[in-house]
């Protein structure tokens, strides 16, 4: 029976919680996989540093200038800050002595460094001059960590020019101690690529620890250093090995990149072809360095690795259409085409064929770059859509939206070729960090009520408008409090949150396309990576929890549970008539398996609900996966990494009905199979 004529969930204020599932009464569209998506953006160690697997920072020794635009203070600053977390000196010295950013100077001696424009690849390259020694060894430094709880085999490449018998690549311990090193002996006065590995010595090594890496030379001599990278040896084609499994495990679907903010100023051509040919930029959507390691092709691949489907934004800031086109070909484009044979040259020659393409992001915000008039948006959307859709008219695209004024010219200006608009919800930033947690807390979880009213608002205003069958796509999403004081991305309180979100969406029965939640590793609530050592917050196993349940069809529930309203505070709306449950049930594919997903709201109170199922015969067992905390700012740490995680267990069932009590801010899966 198709429940598109009752509501798929039935809120019943009340005391007593009951959770009934009428199982025989199942919608006719299953659930997409494309809600459990997330996102992910060259934003500070996001991609370096976060799922990119290199471990050197100023790979290139280029100019200062590439990792930061907020002045020399700015720069000074961090370096700073590096010789504090690091423990190693000399940081800020070092580079007013010639030495690259990032890197410093080590050894003693009458040495001279200084840039040079011979070089490799984009501006610089590092000269070193050795006139003596008065340590055995002389050159640069920089600190590093290395996922030593993983592995012990690295593999380094560093081009080099000079005249100097040989030089040693070496990862010490930061008073100098060599714990692994290779030996690179035929340095000629040419540019040459050296590529080595080695094996450190792990013992007495601690997880975590701060180390460096050197680039040595033990006599006098001249030389010049560029392109110098360093990969853990069990990297996955660049990537971090630990991450591409536990997204892989979490059975990631889609995958929204490049950014985000950053995308606004993107060039996607600097960013394929072989990587030590590729231009060095600055970010300036965020004030750090750009490598252009990771391009199209490496973003490609990574979505193979994880057996995500990839979903690109494209620039549509300071970008022009015929750019998104060409893109649009370099992925999709069979080798008769330009960039087709552009991309089989860079060694993919079948295309990728990307389906979802986002024009643009948050072009209505003044802090991006390229924003633009509602009215501005709504042609240049036009003048992109003609274009990308000459290169593959099979494509699907999404427009920028966020509220009725933005909305309004887009939708009313070109009907006939909108089918989708994006809403960005980071929600809580506006919220000072002394309100009291809770009430915070008790706004963030009702959200997602105020999102569905939003949603069908626009949906409307888009069907109202000409639009055909209209959809919203959620292209980033998060709790944006961004104050360690209150409940933000990192605690518990993503959970109920973001399960909110899904049961909404669940419920809206495709009206809600996609749903790629930010972001995938240190920022946002998705994976984090700290001196190398991986783990999640908890939300990504509330997203693990749904990506990976065998439920698809939704059927029809009545939920009685106890009410409360939310407290209107910055940014944050009051909200009237939240549920303290909220739950969605759904089917396997062969009716076997029933799941039902129950998410508690309340920030104190455990609450005990009697589940009663009809149309479905039970077995005695249940089983239950549940995400719960002592408080919804509990959160997982470098030192305790799975404070929360899924926990499994069984439980008997009842014939007349199962009594089950739901922790605070929790989320829990039960799993019923038919007899």
């Amino acid at each position: 029976m198709d429940t598109a004529a009752k509501p798929l969930v039935e809120f019943i204020a009340g005391g007593q919680p009951l959770i009934e599932v009428f199982a025989a009464e199942k919608r006719s569209t299953p659930v997409s996989r494309r809600l459990y998506g997330q996102f992910a953006e060259h934003l500070f160690d996001n991609v370096y540093f976060g799922m990119w697997a290199q471990l050197l920072r100023n790979p290139g020794f280029e100019p200062a200038h590439y990792f930061g635009n907020k002045g020399e203070d700015d720069l000074n600053a961090r370096l700073r800050w590096r010789e504090k977390v690091y423990g190693v000196p000399d940081q800020l010295d070092s580079f007013r002595a010639g030495v690259a950013y990032y890197w410093s100077r080590f050894g003693k001696g009458d040495v001279t460094y200084s840039p040079s424009d011979d070089r490799i690849n984009s501006d610089l390259s590092q000269k070193i001059e050795i006139a003596s020694l008065e340590s055995p060894e002389v050159g640069i430094q920089q600190p590093i960590y290395l996922p030593t709880h993983r592995t012990d085999k690295y593999e380094a490449s560093i081009w080099v020019n000079g005249a100097c018998k040989s030089l040693h690549l070496a990862v010490r311990t930061t008073d100098g101690k060599k714990i692994g090193s290779a030996v690179i002996a035929n340095v000629t006065a040419e540019w040459n690529q050296h590529k080595v590995s080695f094996t450190i010595d792990r013992n007495g090594i601690e997880t975590g620890q701060a180390l460096l890496f050197t680039v040595t030379a033990n006599e006098p001599g001249t030389v010049y250093l560029d392109q110098c990278v360093l990969f853990p040896a069990d990297n996955v084609k660049g990537f971090d090995p630990d991450i591409i499994r536990m997204l892989k495990d979490a059975k990631l679907p889609l995958l929204r990149f490049p950014g985000g903010n950053f995308v606004s100023g993107y060039r996607w051509q600097e960013g394929i072809g072989p990587i030590d040919e590729r231009p060095m930029r600055n970010n300036c959507a965020w004030n750090h360095e750009e490598y252009n390691h990771v391009g199209t092709d490496e973003w490609l691949t990574f979505c193979e690795l994880v057996g995500c489907e990839p979903m690109i934004c494209v620039n549509a800031g300071d970008g022009a259409p015929e750019e998104a086109a060409e893109w649009v070909e370099y992925c999709n484009g069979d080798v008769t085409t330009e960039y087709g044979a552009l991309r089989a040259k860079n060694g993919h020659p079948e295309p990728y064929g990307i389906k979802i393409w986002e024009v643009g992001n948050e072009l209505w915000g003044d802090w991006q770059i390229g924003h633009c008039t509602p009215e501005q948006y709504a042609d240049r959307y036009k003048a992109f859509h003609d274009a990308m859709l000459a290169r593959d008219p099979s494509i699907v695209l999404i427009a920028n939206g966020q509220d009725p004024k933005f909305n309004a010219p887009v939708i009313a200006r070109h009907p006939g070729i909108i089918r989708s608009l994006s809403v960005h919800y980071l929600i809580g930033h506006e919220v000072p960090a002394d309100t009291c947690p809770e009430t915070v807390y008790n706004a963030l979880v009702a959200f997602p009520v105020f999102a569905e009213q939003d949603i069908l608002a626009m949906t409307k205003a888009m069907a109202d408008g000409g639009v055909a069958d209209p959809k919203i796509a959620i292209t980033e999403l998060m709790l944006f409090t961004q104050k360690r004081e209150l409940p933000d991305c990192h605690s518990l309180a993503e959970v109920p949150f973001y399960a909110g979100i899904l049961n909404m969406a669940i419920r809206l029965d495709g009206m809600v396309e996609l749903i790629t939640r930010s972001a995938l590793v240190n920022h946002g609530a998705g994976l984090r990576k700290h001196r190398e050592c991986v783990f999640a917050n908890p939300v990504f196993y509330a997203n693990k929890l749904y990506a990976t349940q065998s439920g698809r069809w939704p059927v029809r529930i009545s939920l009685t549970s106890p009410w409360y309203d939310s407290e209107n505070l910055p940014s944050l709306s009051e909200v009237k008539d939240v549920p303290a449950l909220d739950a969605v049930a759904l089917l396997d594919d062969a009716g076997e398996e029933l799941n039902l997903l129950v998410t508690n709201r309340s920030a104190k109170d455990s609450l005990t609900a009697q589940i009663v199922l009809t149309g479905f015969s039970a077995r005695p067992e249940v089983k239950v996966q549940s995400i719960s905390g002592d408080t919804f700012m509990s959160h997982n740490t470098f030192e305790n990494p799975e404070e929360i995680t899924i926990k499994e267990s069984l439980v008997k069932t009842e014939a007349d009905g199962t009594a089950f009590t739901f922790p605070p801010s929790s989320l829990t899966c039960l799993t019923f199979r038919r007899q």
